[in-house]
């Protein structure tokens, strides 16, 4: 592993239990701060079929956390009140994904974070767990006093997508440290923290929803 695009990867799901995978103390959070420019609306209150995408969102992390956040800008903390969730406003705004995770990472009060953004439809508690898995495994070998590690995946082509992510806490020195220099990249970041990838079962686990039109396509069956 290290640098930006070296990655350590096992191909998921991996075997693992109920009992071994919430070993793991989880504050959950969603990312939920961008300005969906190019879907033309709060996609996070898209709901194609009765339910927002932000509420699926947090339907699929509750069953899995301690506590449960959203990032949001100051404009949107209002549209999100019936979540009935706390709110976490970024440090700095309209830094990208990078500030609405120094405010999580700030906020969170367990040794791991797992961030889901709204718009990821293929995203399933299935993929969830193996992520909760691996860091077990690997906080299991490495102990205590290791350096911050995160969890994220890699798609067949070598690429790797920041989200869905599983984060210590601990890194929250390492994120400051990148919002003060300017450097704000999240793929960025990845590779500071040495970060662990899991290579995706298919590819369209992590794709995104971006225009309403994405909705329809990612119903078809994943390949």
């Amino acid at each position: 592993m290290g640098g930006e695009t070296s990655a350590s990867h096992e191909t998921a799901p991996v075997s693992h239990d109920a009992a071994s995978a919430f070993r793991l103390e989880l504050t959950g959070a969603i990312l939920a701060g961008g300005h969906s420019s190019r879907f033309g609306s709060n996609k996070a209150l898209f709901a194609p079929d009765g339910e927002t995408l932000i509420g699926k969102a947090a339907d699929l992390l509750r069953p899995l956390v301690r506590e449960l956040l959203v990032s949001a800008s100051h404009a949107n903390t209002a549209a999100y009140a019936f979540l009935e969730l706390d709110i976490v406003e970024d440090q700095h705004p309209d830094c990208g994904p990078l500030g609405g995770l120094e405010a999580l990472l700030d906020r969170c009060s367990t040794p791991w974070l797992i961030i889901l953004t709204c718009d990821m439809p293929y995203v399933d508690g299935e993929a969830l767990r193996t992520m909760m898995s691996h860091a077990q495994q690997k906080g299991d070998r490495i102990g205590q006093g290791a350096l911050p590690r995160a969890i994220a995946w890699q798609r067949s082509d070598g690429s790797v997508s920041p989200f869905p992510l599983l984060i210590e806490r601990s890194a929250l020195s390492v994120v400051r440290s990148r919002m003060s220099s300017d450097h704000r990249s999240m793929k960025g970041l990845l590779g500071a923290l040495d970060t662990y990838y899991i290579l995706a079962p298919f590819d369209r686990l992590l794709s995104n929803v971006n225009r309403p039109e994405d909705w329809k396509t990612n119903q078809t069956p994943p390949r």
